[in-house]
């Protein structure tokens, strides 16, 4: 064997043809694997404006029947005339119709979303019959919870994000001795509850 063997200008061109080759493939795999990811990103986006109306729609449907059952109990907390079974089954009709509605639409509905609206409304038929501290406790607890969902369900639903933006770039100066007041009323609520 002789030393011109080893000389690179023997062995370069085999190498580089091999590197290419490995290189290649290597570039190959990757590209495929881009085409995929971005042949599945543009599906999921062309699909994205229908599934998002489609959310819209369950969402608006769940704070309307939320608003029906807030009629119902605004009816039923002073109401002494029904009795206690009358009042249960004004409740349970609500109840009913939620937990059907979160269950025909679960594809669409976050599952803790659609707990808390079906229990919004138990145990509304009780609070007619209570009176002083603990009364104001349980009207307290159910409009806490009927904010709670209403705020939920703007969030599950995207159109918080979408207000968000809107006043963003419009930049909206509402105001108003009511709007002032609920400004007011706000910032005592958020002191109370930091200290």
């Amino acid at each position: 064997m002789d030393g011109s063997s080893l000389e690179p200008s023997t062995w370069l061109p085999a190498l580089t043809g091999l590197l290419g080759v490995l290189l290649g493939s290597i570039m190959g795999f990757f590209g495929k694997v881009a085409d995929e990811y971005v042949r599945r990103r543009n599906r999921r986006e062309s699909y994205a404006p229908l599934i998002f109306e489609k959310r819209l729609e369950v969402h608006e449907a769940l704070a309307s029947l939320i608003f029906a059952g807030s009629v119902t109990a605004s009816d039923l907390i002073d109401d002494q005339n029904l009795s206690a079974s009358e009042r249960h089954l004004k409740v349970s009709e609500h109840v009913m119709a939620i937990a059907i509605f979160v269950d025909q639409n679960s594809l669409y509905l976050d599952e803790e979303l659609g707990v808390h609206c079906t229990a919004l409304f138990m145990g509304i038929e009780d609070i007619a019959t209570t009176t002083g501290v603990e009364k104001e406790d349980m009207i307290q607890r159910y409009n806490s919870m009927r904010r709670e969902a209403l705020r939920m369900i703007a969030e599950e639903s995207g159109i918080a994000e979408v207000n968000r933006l809107f006043k963003s770039i419009y930049k909206p100066s509402l105001s108003g001795p009511v709007i002032e007041r609920i400004r007011e009323l706000k910032k005592q609520k958020s002191k109370v509850a930091g200290s």
